[in-house]
């Protein structure tokens, strides 16, 4: 049967929920067997409403071929030369970081839990390594007003990056200032945490379990 624009739109958007639903089952089962349960239970509620609203979306496909006749549908232009690309990203997603203490750092943003890990490491050491991002200072004490920077003290961080490039940026970090973490990605549902592991975490990440001062500064966002 001859297809029209929006029909051949519409399945291409179809085809693309499917290969992130196939992506959050794989990412559920994943959860689940390492007992991440709440992380488990929040994929697969993902996972459920994309399945209704794509099954709603295939209704209206139906209802759109069936119930208008072709020569008004192909009245109906949807431009073909931008495609949808394949789906290269995954959900929107979180950090948890496990610091050589023990310590765990889990915010209801990434760029939160970024800040204050590096808050905990401590900005004036991290800003001695001279790491840039996005071509400023990763910590500095002039503002960008093109750029998202958060206020620890007299520096400002810069957070102007996806969550997989924080994730580098702290491992990056960890690195460098010779102190151990171990920095997850996780679905963006999870709730905040901050909590202490016990010793036999801390020794299994870090025999030496170096211990990491507590928080001097408050953490406020720079608006412009």
């Amino acid at each position: 049967m001859k297809h029209d624009s929006v029909s051949k739109s519409l399945d291409q958007v179809l085809e693309e929920i499917a290969s992130v639903e196939a992506q959050l089952n794989h990412e559920g089962s994943a959860a689940f067997r390492k007992s991440h349960y709440q992380d488990a239970k929040c994929i697969m509620e993902a996972g459920m409403q994309l399945k209704i609203f794509s099954e709603k979306l295939a209704a209206m496909k139906d209802e759109w071929s069936s119930g208008i006749d072709l020569k008004t549908r192909e009245r109906v232009k949807v431009d073909p030369a931008s495609p949808t690309p394949s789906h290269t990203k995954g959900p929107k997603r979180n950090l948890r970081i496990t610091l050589s203490s023990g310590r765990v750092i889990q915010r209801p943003t990434a760029a939160a839990a970024f800040v204050d890990t590096i808050e905990m490491l401590g900005v004036e050491r991290v800003r001695a390594l001279g790491f840039n991002e996005c071509k400023i200072p990763l910590v500095s004490t002039k503002p960008y007003p093109k750029y998202a920077q958060k206020r620890l003290g007299q520096w400002l961080l810069c957070t102007h990056s996806s969550t997989d490039r924080k994730k580098l940026v702290l491992e990056r970090i960890g690195k460098a200032l010779h102190q151990p973490i171990h920095v997850e990605l996780i679905p963006a549902c999870s709730g905040q945490q901050d909590f202490q592991k016990p010793q036999a975490t801390m020794t299994a990440m870090n025999p030496l379990a170096a211990q990491v001062g507590k928080p001097s500064f408050r953490t406020q966002s720079i608006q412009y």
